[in-house]
């Protein structure tokens, strides 16, 4: 089966994380997250992979390969442009033939069973079906209204405003390719410029609740937070130590997630944090809900609350639009969103 993952997105709301790799490979659990996405997809028989790639995409096409490691056939499509949702597929519709194609957003985490999505897709006569999910805030996730059957009837409020039962569309989804043909060249959204078209005009378009894990990491606080969910154990003790991280004896490490080569020294805390590979915590600091990155140190004795710590040079001053930053020594202390 085909797919495209979409990860050429700028990740705005991810900075500072973003502004040193794009956001479908940042670690998750010690490990790119597009890692995690692509041999869940090769686990239900997806074997060619198209990715998409503006926003570093050196930093993706590094951690991905070939996609020989992951069990598929893994090709790229460099947008100097950024496409969007359904411009992106559309610039590569010819890879794509007749078959169903499976669509993935590339900064999630999930583990839907996909094969059932497709099922119910060639099932139920739809151009495309969405994997749906219950919704926590309508007020961040705009719902998709569905009826008895799973026919979507608004989405967002769009083309008009419906009752039935109210969802989330976690961006994985399956369509008919020629639905691609549908629309001009250049960006466009699979969602305003696709999907709501198609239920104003009558087309079936299917939702589909899917039991399983889906995590948004669209914010710093909520990429942090994920991973400390997902975190193998029970209670505070649930801590992932890469086995080349170096722990002092004497330091504390409680429900975080620690890196390949970052160190923490004697007596140091680390709680409810993400440290990642080569990320530096001095005797006697505490670090606590915050996000320490690659090349970035936290000082012997300082306190580290609810921020991202990086290295200062990595931070240009219109990155963070507004957003409250400390610099100390050589390193920038960003509020964690």
């Amino acid at each position: 089966m085909k797919a495209m993952v979409l990860a050429a997105g700028l990740g705005l709301r991810s900075r500072p994380l973003t502004l040193l790799r794009a956001k479908p490979v940042l670690p998750v659990l010690n490990r790119p997250l597009l890692h995690w996405t692509l041999e869940h997809l090769a686990r239900h028989e997806v074997d060619d992979v198209v990715v998409n790639l503006h926003h570093l995409p050196d930093s993706v096409s590094e951690a991905l390969g070939d996609g020989r490691q992951f069990g598929v056939r893994l090709r790229y499509s460099r947008e100097d442009k950024i496409l969007g949702t359904a411009g992106g597929p559309r610039a590569v519709r010819d890879l794509f033939g007749s078959e169903p194609l499976l669509l993935v957003n590339g900064d999630m985490v999930f583990d839907f069973d996909v094969r059932r999505l497709v099922q119910r897709h060639r099932a139920s006569g739809a151009r495309a079906t969405l994997a749906l999910h219950p919704n926590p805030d309508v007020k961040q996730y705009g719902p998709v209204v569905t009826d008895v059957s799973g026919r979507v009837l608004s989405i967002a409020g769009m083309p008009r405003r419906a009752r039935g039962t109210r969802s989330l569309f976690t961006g994985v989804h399956v369509l008919d390719p020629a639905l691609l043909d549908r629309l001009p060249e250049g960006p466009s959204d699979s969602v305003r410029d696709l999907y709501i078209p198609l239920v104003a005009e009558g087309e079936r378009l299917q939702g589909v609740r899917l039991r399983g894990a889906w995590y948004d990491l669209s914010r710093p606080s909520q990429y942090r937070d994920a991973q400390l969910r997902l975190v193998p154990g029970q209670g505070r003790d649930r801590v992932l130590l890469h086995p080349e991280a170096q722990v002092s004896p004497s330091a504390r490490v409680r429900r975080s997630v620690v890196g390949q080569g970052a160190r923490v020294g004697a007596d140091a805390l680390v709680q409810r944090s993400i440290l990642w590979d080569g990320a530096t915590v001095e005797d006697g600091a505490r670090v606590d809900g915050a996000v320490v990155v690659s090349g970035a140190r936290v000082r012997a004795d300082e306190h580290a609350h609810g921020v991202v710590i990086l290295p200062e040079r990595a931070l240009k001053n219109d990155d963070l639009a507004g957003g409250r930053v400390e610099h100390r020594d050589g390193m920038a202390w960003v509020e964690l969103s």
